[in-house]
Protein backbone atom coordinates (compact mmCIF):
# COMPACT_ATOMS: atom_id res chain seq x y z
CA UNK A 1 0.00 0.00 0.00
CA UNK A 2 1.51 3.28 -1.14
CA UNK A 3 0.18 6.39 0.61
CA UNK A 4 1.05 10.05 0.81
CA UNK A 5 -0.50 12.20 3.51
CA UNK A 6 -1.05 15.94 3.68
CA UNK A 7 -3.12 17.68 6.32
CA UNK A 8 -4.57 14.44 7.67
CA UNK A 9 -6.07 13.09 4.44
CA UNK A 10 -4.35 10.25 2.67
CA UNK A 11 -4.48 9.07 -0.88
CA UNK A 12 -4.50 5.31 -1.01
CA UNK A 13 -3.48 3.46 -4.16
CA UNK A 14 -5.19 0.29 -3.00
CA UNK A 15 -4.71 -2.99 -4.82
CA UNK A 16 -8.08 -2.71 -6.52
CA UNK A 17 -8.24 -4.67 -9.74
CA UNK A 18 -11.08 -2.57 -11.17
CA UNK A 19 -9.39 0.71 -10.36
CA UNK A 20 -5.96 -0.46 -11.53
CA UNK A 21 -7.40 -1.66 -14.80
CA UNK A 22 -8.82 1.74 -15.57
CA UNK A 23 -5.90 3.87 -14.48
CA UNK A 24 -3.62 5.13 -17.20
CA UNK A 25 -0.18 6.34 -16.22
CA UNK A 26 0.56 7.47 -19.77
CA UNK A 27 -1.76 10.45 -19.87
CA UNK A 28 1.12 12.86 -20.47
CA UNK A 29 1.61 13.87 -24.09
CA UNK A 30 3.19 16.65 -26.09
CA UNK A 31 -0.24 18.03 -26.87
CA UNK A 32 -1.82 20.25 -24.25
CA UNK A 33 -4.55 18.27 -22.54
CA UNK A 34 -7.27 19.01 -20.00
CA UNK A 35 -4.86 18.89 -17.06
CA UNK A 36 -2.49 21.23 -18.86
CA UNK A 37 -5.24 23.77 -19.42
CA UNK A 38 -6.51 23.48 -15.89
CA UNK A 39 -2.95 24.12 -14.77
CA UNK A 40 -3.15 27.50 -16.48
CA UNK A 41 -6.64 28.17 -15.18
CA UNK A 42 -7.37 31.58 -13.77
CA UNK A 43 -11.07 31.14 -13.05
CA UNK A 44 -12.45 34.07 -11.11
CA UNK A 45 -13.88 31.83 -8.39
CA UNK A 46 -10.43 30.44 -7.57
CA UNK A 47 -8.35 32.85 -5.55
CA UNK A 48 -4.87 31.41 -6.10
CA UNK A 49 -3.05 30.77 -9.41
CA UNK A 50 -2.78 27.03 -9.90
CA UNK A 51 -0.27 24.76 -11.55
CA UNK A 52 -1.63 21.25 -11.93
CA UNK A 53 0.68 18.37 -12.75
CA UNK A 54 0.19 14.78 -13.76
CA UNK A 55 1.62 13.41 -10.53
CA UNK A 56 -1.25 12.23 -8.41
CA UNK A 57 -3.70 12.28 -11.27
CA UNK A 58 -6.36 9.75 -12.03
CA UNK A 59 -3.63 8.12 -14.08
CA UNK A 60 -2.69 6.23 -10.96
CA UNK A 61 0.11 8.08 -9.17
CA UNK A 62 -0.50 9.01 -5.57
CA UNK A 63 -2.23 12.34 -4.99
CA UNK A 64 -2.99 14.29 -1.88
CA UNK A 65 -6.03 16.09 -0.61
CA UNK A 66 -6.60 19.45 0.96
CA UNK A 67 -8.09 20.32 4.29
CA UNK A 68 -8.10 18.35 7.51
CA UNK A 69 -10.17 15.34 6.56
CA UNK A 70 -10.44 14.45 10.22
CA UNK A 71 -12.37 16.07 13.02
CA UNK A 72 -10.25 18.12 15.37
CA UNK A 73 -10.26 16.33 18.71
CA UNK A 74 -10.58 19.69 20.44
CA UNK A 75 -13.76 20.48 18.49
CA UNK A 76 -17.10 19.57 20.04
CA UNK A 77 -18.13 18.02 16.72
CA UNK A 78 -15.38 15.39 17.08
CA UNK A 79 -17.92 13.29 18.95
CA UNK A 80 -20.37 13.55 16.06
CA UNK A 81 -22.67 10.96 14.57
CA UNK A 82 -19.85 9.22 12.68
CA UNK A 83 -17.11 9.67 15.28
CA UNK A 84 -14.11 7.40 14.65
CA UNK A 85 -15.29 6.06 11.28
CA UNK A 86 -12.75 5.89 8.45
CA UNK A 87 -14.10 6.29 4.92
CA UNK A 88 -12.66 6.65 1.41
CA UNK A 89 -13.61 9.38 -1.06
CA UNK A 90 -12.98 8.10 -4.61
CA UNK A 91 -13.16 10.25 -7.72
CA UNK A 92 -11.45 12.10 -10.55
CA UNK A 93 -8.90 14.67 -9.39
CA UNK A 94 -8.92 16.55 -12.72
CA UNK A 95 -12.51 17.74 -12.46
CA UNK A 96 -12.23 21.45 -11.70
CA UNK A 97 -13.78 23.24 -9.92
CA UNK A 98 -15.02 20.24 -7.91
CA UNK A 99 -11.71 18.39 -7.47
CA UNK A 100 -8.32 19.38 -8.84
CA UNK A 101 -4.66 19.39 -7.84
CA UNK A 102 -3.18 22.58 -6.39
CA UNK A 103 0.61 22.90 -6.14
CA UNK A 104 0.65 26.39 -4.62
CA UNK A 105 3.62 26.75 -2.31
CA UNK A 106 5.28 23.61 -3.62
CA UNK A 107 2.97 21.12 -1.89
CA UNK A 108 0.54 19.01 -3.84
CA UNK A 109 -3.03 18.59 -2.68
CA UNK A 110 -6.48 18.09 -4.09
CA UNK A 111 -8.81 21.02 -3.53
CA UNK A 112 -12.19 22.20 -4.81
CA UNK A 113 -15.86 22.41 -3.93
CA UNK A 114 -16.27 18.69 -3.17
CA UNK A 115 -13.19 18.58 -0.96
CA UNK A 116 -14.39 21.64 0.98
CA UNK A 117 -17.81 20.05 1.54
CA UNK A 118 -16.29 16.68 2.53
CA UNK A 119 -13.85 18.32 4.94
CA UNK A 120 -16.67 20.27 6.59
CA UNK A 121 -18.77 17.10 6.96
CA UNK A 122 -15.76 15.32 8.49
CA UNK A 123 -15.35 18.14 10.99
CA UNK A 124 -19.02 18.21 11.96
CA UNK A 125 -19.64 14.45 12.01
CA UNK A 126 -16.30 13.29 13.43
CA UNK A 127 -15.16 10.87 10.70
CA UNK A 128 -11.89 10.77 8.75
CA UNK A 129 -11.42 9.96 5.09
CA UNK A 130 -8.80 9.17 2.48
CA UNK A 131 -9.04 10.56 -1.06
CA UNK A 132 -8.30 8.08 -3.84
CA UNK A 133 -7.99 9.39 -7.39
CA UNK A 134 -9.79 7.26 -9.97
CA UNK A 135 -11.32 7.64 -13.39
CA UNK A 136 -15.08 7.81 -13.58
CA UNK A 137 -15.73 4.19 -14.58
CA UNK A 138 -13.53 2.88 -11.77
CA UNK A 139 -15.24 5.19 -9.30
CA UNK A 140 -18.64 3.59 -9.84
CA UNK A 141 -17.23 0.09 -9.40
CA UNK A 142 -15.29 1.05 -6.27
CA UNK A 143 -18.31 2.63 -4.58
CA UNK A 144 -20.48 -0.36 -5.46
CA UNK A 145 -17.92 -2.78 -4.03
CA UNK A 146 -17.18 -1.12 -0.68
CA UNK A 147 -19.65 0.21 1.87
CA UNK A 148 -16.98 2.56 3.26
CA UNK A 149 -16.47 4.37 -0.07
CA UNK A 150 -18.32 7.45 -1.29
CA UNK A 151 -18.08 9.86 -4.19
CA UNK A 152 -19.52 13.28 -4.99
CA UNK A 153 -20.82 15.42 -7.87
CA UNK A 154 -23.19 12.59 -8.85
CA UNK A 155 -26.76 12.92 -10.08
CA UNK A 156 -29.32 10.32 -9.10
CA UNK A 157 -31.64 8.55 -11.50
CA UNK A 158 -33.87 5.49 -11.43
CA UNK A 159 -31.16 3.19 -12.78
CA UNK A 160 -28.48 4.32 -10.34
CA UNK A 161 -30.85 4.20 -7.38
CA UNK A 162 -31.13 0.43 -7.80
CA UNK A 163 -27.50 0.14 -6.71
CA UNK A 164 -26.62 3.33 -4.84
CA UNK A 165 -27.99 5.66 -2.16
CA UNK A 166 -27.77 9.44 -2.49
CA UNK A 167 -27.95 12.41 -0.19
CA UNK A 168 -30.04 15.44 -1.10
CA UNK A 169 -28.31 17.75 -3.56
CA UNK A 170 -25.58 20.16 -2.50
CA UNK A 171 -25.02 21.79 -5.92
CA UNK A 172 -27.21 22.58 -8.94
CA UNK A 173 -25.23 22.16 -12.20
CA UNK A 174 -25.61 23.38 -15.75
CA UNK A 175 -24.68 21.46 -18.92
CA UNK A 176 -21.88 23.01 -20.95
CA UNK A 177 -20.87 22.61 -24.60
CA UNK A 178 -17.23 23.27 -25.51
CA UNK A 179 -16.40 23.86 -29.17
CA UNK A 180 -13.84 25.64 -31.31
CA UNK A 181 -16.62 27.27 -33.30
CA UNK A 182 -19.91 29.01 -32.70
CA UNK A 183 -21.39 28.99 -29.20
CA UNK A 184 -23.96 26.22 -28.67
CA UNK A 185 -26.72 27.18 -26.22
CA UNK A 186 -29.50 24.75 -27.16
CA UNK A 187 -30.02 21.12 -28.06
CA UNK A 188 -30.84 22.17 -31.62
CA UNK A 189 -27.35 23.66 -31.84
CA UNK A 190 -25.85 20.20 -31.33
CA UNK A 191 -27.64 18.69 -34.32
CA UNK A 192 -25.28 17.63 -37.08
CA UNK A 193 -22.19 17.85 -34.86
CA UNK A 194 -19.89 15.09 -33.67
CA UNK A 195 -20.10 15.01 -29.88
CA UNK A 196 -17.77 13.77 -27.16
CA UNK A 197 -18.95 12.68 -23.70
CA UNK A 198 -17.40 10.93 -20.73
CA UNK A 199 -18.75 7.38 -20.63
CA UNK A 200 -21.60 6.79 -18.19
CA UNK A 201 -22.09 10.40 -17.11
CA UNK A 202 -25.46 12.11 -16.96
CA UNK A 203 -24.31 14.33 -19.81
CA UNK A 204 -23.69 11.19 -21.87
CA UNK A 205 -27.19 9.89 -21.10
CA UNK A 206 -28.70 13.31 -21.80
CA UNK A 207 -27.16 13.56 -25.27
CA UNK A 208 -28.09 10.03 -26.33
CA UNK A 209 -31.64 10.52 -25.06
CA UNK A 210 -32.43 13.86 -26.69
CA UNK A 211 -30.41 13.18 -29.87
CA UNK A 212 -30.67 9.41 -30.43
CA UNK A 213 -29.26 9.66 -33.97
CA UNK A 214 -26.36 11.96 -33.12
CA UNK A 215 -22.72 11.12 -33.81
CA UNK A 216 -21.72 10.55 -30.17
CA UNK A 217 -18.25 9.35 -29.13
CA UNK A 218 -17.60 8.32 -25.52
CA UNK A 219 -14.26 8.37 -23.69
CA UNK A 220 -13.00 7.25 -20.29
CA UNK A 221 -12.51 10.79 -19.00
CA UNK A 222 -12.95 14.44 -19.86
CA UNK A 223 -9.25 14.79 -20.61
CA UNK A 224 -9.68 12.62 -23.69
CA UNK A 225 -12.86 14.44 -24.72
CA UNK A 226 -11.09 17.79 -24.55
CA UNK A 227 -8.14 16.58 -26.61
CA UNK A 228 -10.48 15.35 -29.35
CA UNK A 229 -12.10 18.79 -29.60
CA UNK A 230 -8.75 20.59 -29.57
CA UNK A 231 -7.43 18.28 -32.30
CA UNK A 232 -10.46 19.02 -34.44
CA UNK A 233 -11.58 15.40 -34.57
CA UNK A 234 -14.74 16.14 -32.55
CA UNK A 235 -16.96 19.22 -32.86
CA UNK A 236 -18.28 19.52 -29.31
CA UNK A 237 -17.62 18.24 -25.80
CA UNK A 238 -20.81 18.09 -23.72
CA UNK A 239 -19.66 18.51 -20.13
CA UNK A 240 -20.44 19.87 -16.71
CA UNK A 241 -20.98 23.62 -17.10
CA UNK A 242 -18.66 24.78 -14.32
CA UNK A 243 -15.91 22.50 -15.59
CA UNK A 244 -16.46 24.03 -19.02
CA UNK A 245 -16.05 27.53 -17.58
CA UNK A 246 -12.63 26.57 -16.19
CA UNK A 247 -11.51 25.04 -19.49
CA UNK A 248 -12.68 27.95 -21.60
CA UNK A 249 -10.95 30.50 -19.39
CA UNK A 250 -7.73 28.56 -19.82
CA UNK A 251 -7.78 28.64 -23.64
CA UNK A 252 -9.19 31.33 -25.88
CA UNK A 253 -9.58 28.81 -28.73
CA UNK A 254 -12.49 27.24 -26.89
CA UNK A 255 -16.05 28.54 -26.95
CA UNK A 256 -18.44 27.62 -24.14
CA UNK A 257 -22.20 27.54 -24.35
CA UNK A 258 -24.48 26.72 -21.40
CA UNK A 259 -27.76 24.93 -22.04
CA UNK A 260 -30.89 26.18 -20.33
CA UNK A 261 -32.02 24.01 -17.41
CA UNK A 262 -35.44 23.71 -19.08
CA UNK A 263 -33.79 21.46 -21.70
CA UNK A 264 -31.67 19.40 -19.31
CA UNK A 265 -33.54 19.10 -16.00
CA UNK A 266 -35.14 15.75 -16.88
CA UNK A 267 -31.69 14.21 -17.31
CA UNK A 268 -29.22 16.20 -15.22
CA UNK A 269 -30.23 16.64 -11.62
CA UNK A 270 -28.55 18.22 -8.63
CA UNK A 271 -25.14 16.91 -7.58
CA UNK A 272 -25.23 14.63 -4.53
CA UNK A 273 -23.00 12.42 -2.40
CA UNK A 274 -23.31 8.79 -3.50
CA UNK A 275 -22.54 5.48 -1.74
CA UNK A 276 -23.56 1.87 -2.23
CA UNK A 277 -27.15 1.16 -1.25
CA UNK A 278 -27.40 0.53 2.48
CA UNK A 279 -24.17 2.37 3.41
CA UNK A 280 -24.54 3.31 7.07
CA UNK A 281 -23.21 6.87 6.82
CA UNK A 282 -25.41 8.32 4.05
CA UNK A 283 -28.24 9.40 6.36
CA UNK A 284 -25.80 11.35 8.55
CA UNK A 285 -24.22 12.89 5.43
CA UNK A 286 -27.66 13.93 4.20
CA UNK A 287 -28.64 15.57 7.47
CA UNK A 288 -25.31 17.41 7.61
CA UNK A 289 -25.70 18.70 4.04
CA UNK A 290 -29.17 19.96 4.94
CA UNK A 291 -27.70 21.93 7.84
CA UNK A 292 -24.92 23.31 5.63
CA UNK A 293 -27.46 24.43 3.03
CA UNK A 294 -29.51 26.14 5.70
CA UNK A 295 -26.64 27.95 7.43
CA UNK A 296 -25.04 29.15 4.17
CA UNK A 297 -21.85 27.11 4.43
CA UNK A 298 -22.31 25.41 1.06
CA UNK A 299 -23.08 28.71 -0.70
CA UNK A 300 -19.81 30.05 0.73
CA UNK A 301 -17.93 27.12 -0.81
CA UNK A 302 -19.78 27.43 -4.13
CA UNK A 303 -18.97 31.14 -4.28
CA UNK A 304 -15.28 30.44 -3.71
CA UNK A 305 -14.77 27.50 -6.04
CA UNK A 306 -17.46 27.89 -8.72
CA UNK A 307 -18.81 31.45 -8.66
CA UNK A 308 -21.51 33.62 -7.17
CA UNK A 309 -23.86 32.95 -10.10
CA UNK A 310 -24.02 29.26 -9.11
CA UNK A 311 -25.01 29.79 -5.46
CA UNK A 312 -28.38 28.60 -4.14
CA UNK A 313 -29.18 32.07 -2.86
CA UNK A 314 -31.56 30.91 -0.14
CA UNK A 315 -33.85 28.80 -2.35
CA UNK A 316 -32.75 25.17 -1.88
CA UNK A 317 -36.04 23.61 -2.94
CA UNK A 318 -34.33 21.89 -5.89
CA UNK A 319 -31.99 20.04 -3.52
CA UNK A 320 -34.63 17.31 -3.23
CA UNK A 321 -34.35 14.52 -0.69
CA UNK A 322 -32.17 11.58 0.18
CA UNK A 323 -32.93 8.22 -1.42
CA UNK A 324 -32.63 6.50 1.97
CA UNK A 325 -36.34 6.97 2.62
CA UNK A 326 -37.36 8.07 6.10
CA UNK A 327 -33.75 8.32 7.25
CA UNK A 328 -33.59 11.96 6.21
CA UNK A 329 -35.83 14.98 5.95
CA UNK A 330 -37.79 15.07 2.72
CA UNK A 331 -36.49 18.47 1.62
CA UNK A 332 -33.78 20.98 2.33
CA UNK A 333 -34.95 23.71 4.66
Amino acid sequence: MDQLAFGGIHTDTRDNSVADATRDASHFSKSIDRRGFLGLMAAGAVLTPLFLSGCGSNGGASATSAGTGTADSSDSSAGGALSGQKLTFVGDDAFAPYRYIDETGGSQKVVGLDIAVADEMAKRLGFSYEFEAQKFAATLASVQGNDKDFTMAMSSNEEREKTYDFTRGYYQPLVGVLTQGDKVTSVDGLKGKSIACTTGTVQNKFVTSVLPNADVHTYDDGNQCLQEVLAGRIDAYVCDGAEGVSMQKANDKLTLGLLDRSETSDYVGVYRVMAVKGASFISAFDECIGQMLEDGTIDKFIGKYVGKDFEWGGDTSAAGSSTVGDAADSSAQ
